[in-house]
This record gives C-alpha cells, structure tokens and sequence, in this order.
C-alpha cells in the first residue's frame, strides 16, 4: 500500500515572480516554469502579429533536471522552423501543431543563449518570421530557477553560475499521494427545501429573487452515499461562481477545502472525480488562477494550483502546487 499524505498542501509565499517581459514560478517540488509575456518597454510595430506568439522554459528539479523549451507562434508555421537569438540561429525543428517543441541538447543550447540575448525568433520554412519573443527579463527569471533549485554556485546553473558539481544539487521532491475516493452511486436531488438552506448558508440568498430565469444545482455522486451540489451564485460576463455542498440523506454542508478554500469556486466543473476551479481575470483567458481537488471522503483535497497575475498575453499558467491522486 502507498503511504497516503494527510497533511494540508504548504502555502508558498509569493511563488510567482516577474522580470521584465517574463513570469516564472516554481511549484512545491522545485519544479521551475517561466513564460513570456507581450514586450512592456519595446515597441511594437502594427504590421508585425508575430509578437501575438509566446513561449515557455521549464525545467526539471533534480542534478540532472533538463530543460523543454515551448513555442507557440502567432500563426501555425509551415516546413522546417528555425530558432534564433538575435543574429544567430540556435536550433531547427519540423513545425507541426500549435507550437513547436525543443528538448535536450537543443533546449539547452537555446537557454543557454537567452541571457545575453535581445529578442528569440521562429523563423519558418518559407523565411517569415512566425513568433518574436522579447527576452527582456528572461535572465533574471532563469536566475530565479537557479536559486530555487539550489543550482546557484553549481554548474548546472544558467546564470548563477560556480563550480561545485552537480550532486550539490538538491535531489528532486515525490509528489504527495492524496487518498481520493472514487465516485459512484447516484447523486441525491436537491430539493426546494435544501436548496433554500444553501443559499441561507451562503452568500447567495436572494441573489435570484425577481430574476427570469435561476440556474439549477448541478449535483455529482461523489461515493459513499454523498453527493456534491454545486449552488449557482451569481455570473459575470466570463466567469460564474458557485458554492460546493456535500450532500449526505436531507442534510447539506459547506464542503471543507484542505487549501483553506471557503467552498466558492469559479467556473467550476467535476469530471471523472476532479473538482476544477478556473478564475479568469479577463475574457481572454491570459491571467487568473486555477485550482483542482479530489475527495478524500471527509473534504476536498488540493492536486493541482496554477497562477498568472499579469494580463499580457500569456495563457500558460504557472504551476505552483503538484500532488498525485490515488484513487480507491
């Protein structure tokens, strides 16, 4: 059997930095991810969509923690794609999908050229250029990665770097095993009755009242003869929010969260046993928070968290929390 986890997810202070023209965050297993950002202090000319692109370095925790280097471009290239800082070309790759991809020694080489460089370029098979990202602040970000590591003083290091060898570097964390419980059975229905004691428990109470239409309680078997109820509490024009009750015979209960959660979650939606929460902070989707949680029985317990508070352009939201589900 695996040793399942009880304690409540670490908060992270502050876990999400930015640097120019780049975020970056590490989650609470030292993994690293920065993404860029629309250029703030460089201009951008009208005529040129390719700064619409973005791109993202994470890396690995661990001595031999790697690095994978993601691009996405303005417009799908065609053909073979070249990469390139400043003047000099780093790296090739077949385009294929939404974004292109580059690993190992490639991701590596391009890394290890973006600190001293201006702007990073995807140039595609026909020679136009399908994304330009500013790298005005990517080698504060990866300094950041290298300190959050333990890489600094180490020659792993990007930035900082020393040369004590790699074994310096602090071994990679295992994810926590959260104990979640499968669901099944039949969900209960919410009646007139429980759904009035909700909204009195909550801050919806009479939210509604004189309204044309009121949204229904979504409601999910959740196992063990409980049930999830999801009360509708009000809307904007991209986000709506809802109040989580456990469910168990005629009686309902503000669901407890381990992350300190109140149980008013944005966007919601349970799927296959995940409860998701999805804050956007513009319609766009390019800042906002995330959050996914499994039931263990008792509460709802914290998986995943992601986090973007800048609104420029990046819809690659950072991971600051990781946790492994198993479910029984």
């Amino acid at each position: 059997m695996l040793a399942l986890l009880l304690a409540a997810p670490a908060a992270q202070d502050d876990p999400e930095k930015t640097y120019g023209d780049w975020v970056v965050a590490c989650d609470n297993l030292n993994g690293c991810e920065m993404t860029s950002l629309q250029p703030g202090e460089q201009p951008v000319p009208e005529d040129d969509s390719a700064w619409d692109a973005s791109m993202s370095v994470t890396r690995a925790a661990g001595p031999a923690g790697g690095f994978t280097v993601e691009v996405w471009a303005a417009a799908a290239p065609s053909g073979k794609v070249t990469l390139r800082i400043d003047d000099a070309a780093i790296a090739a790759a077949a385009a294929g999908g939404e974004s292109v991809t580059f690993t190992g020694a490639d991701a590596a080489r391009i890394v290890a050229a973006m600190p001293n460089g201006k702007a990073l370029t995807l140039v595609d098979g026909s020679g136009k250029v399908a994304a330009r990202i500013s790298l005005a602040g990517s080698s504060a970000s990866l300094r950041h990665i290298d300190a959050n590591q333990g890489r600094a003083g180490t020659v792993t290091a990007i930035v900082a770097k020393g040369s004590k060898p790699a074994s310096a570097v602090p071994a990679a964390k295992a994810p926590a095993q959260i104990a979640a419980l499968r669901p099944s059975g039949t969900p209960a229905t919410v009646s007139k009755a429980m759904r009035a004691g909700m909204e009195r428990q909550s801050e919806c109470d009479g939210l509604y009242d004189g309204a044309e239409s009121v949204p229904e309680v979504e409601s999910f078997a959740l196992g063990g003869g409980k049930t999830l109820a999801l009360l509708p509490c009000g809307a904007g024009a991209y986000n709506f929010s809802s109040v989580a009750f456990v469910l168990a015979g005629s009686k309902a209960v503000r669901a407890v969260f381990d992350d300190g959660n109140d149980g008013m979650l944005v966007n919601a939606g349970f799927d296959k046993g995940v409860l998701s929460s999805y804050n956007k902070g513009r319609g766009i989707g390019d800042c906002g928070g995330s959050q996914t949680y499994v039931w263990d029985g008792t509460r709802f317990r914290l998986t995943e968290a992601r986090v973007m508070g800048e609104c420029r352009g990046s819809t690659n939201w950072l991971a600051t929390y990781r946790a492994t589900p198993v479910f029984r």
